[in-house]
């Protein structure tokens, strides 16, 4: 009887270390992607339900300097990536989440640096993550952010719960999202001249500089401007002469 007894307590202890671990990211302690970058099935709501907070996840990528969110990227820059666990219904214990970055060919695009105080870094596989790394009171986590270098379509994906209950995985609520931003596209304006019958014109130029001049190239005796010298110019010359 006390050996029946002492495995149920065992047990239970077991079952409690397993969900607190839990909280501290899938990443980290089942070296599992729930991102859901790996497709359907691949996300929170393979171990987590039951949950009704009308739950929803934003992901915004942020200016650091100005704090505004944008709408594309300049490769290289550091920007911030911020996840925020939003609901419309009741009111959640705590939140987790985990989030990654994709570029079009698949591979980690870009880097994350300087996690927020409840946010880690982490690794499964060769895929980069980003995981709360405990049950948080706060829905909103931030990581800094360095683009690529190399440009092109990059894909965040991120997971997020709004939990119901401290020690078990029901009565919690996934939601995931999905944010594509493109490479900034840089246009460089040319000066120059933009009128084609000038003897300096610019094909490349983009906009007139007011450096446009037709005497350098001009053909002597050429008084029409046509390139050649021949009898319209003589009548205009004579013309000219007689006035």
């Amino acid at each position: 009887m006390n050996r029946i007894q002492l495995s149920l307590v065992l047990g239970a202890g077991v079952l409690a270390v397993a969900l607190m671990s839990s909280s501290s990211g899938v990443a980290e302690v089942q070296n599992a992607n729930r991102t859901g970058e790996l497709g359907p099935g691949t996300t929170c709501n393979l171990c987590h339900g039951g949950g009704n907070f009308g739950a929803s996840v934003d992901i915004n990528v942020l200016d650091a300097n100005s704090g505004q969110a944008v709408a594309e990227y300049l490769p290289g820059e550091q920007y911030v990536l911020e996840i925020a666990i939003q609901n419309s219904i009741g009111t959640p214990l705590r939140y987790g989440f985990q989030a990654t970055s994709v570029d079009a060919g698949g591979n980690n695009a870009g880097a994350f640096t300087n996690p927020s105080a409840n946010t880690q870094l982490e690794a499964v596989g060769s895929r980069h993550i980003i995981e709360h790394n405990s049950a948080s009171a706060t829905n909103t986590f931030t990581v800094d952010w360095t683009a690529p270098a190399t440009g092109g379509d990059v894909t965040f994906y991120a997971s997020g719960l709004a939990a119901g209950n401290p020690t078990s995985s029901g009565g919690d609520e996934y939601a995931g999202a999905t944010l594509t931003l493109p490479e900034a596209t840089i246009t460089i304006d040319v000066g120059g001249c933009t009128y084609d019958f000038a003897c300096n014109y610019n094909a490349l130029a983009t906009f007139d500089d007011g450096s446009c001049e037709i005497t350098s190239c001009a053909t002597e005796g050429d008084i029409n401007g046509d390139g050649i010298v021949n009898v319209t110019d003589l009548l205009l010359l004579l013309a000219n002469f007689g006035a």
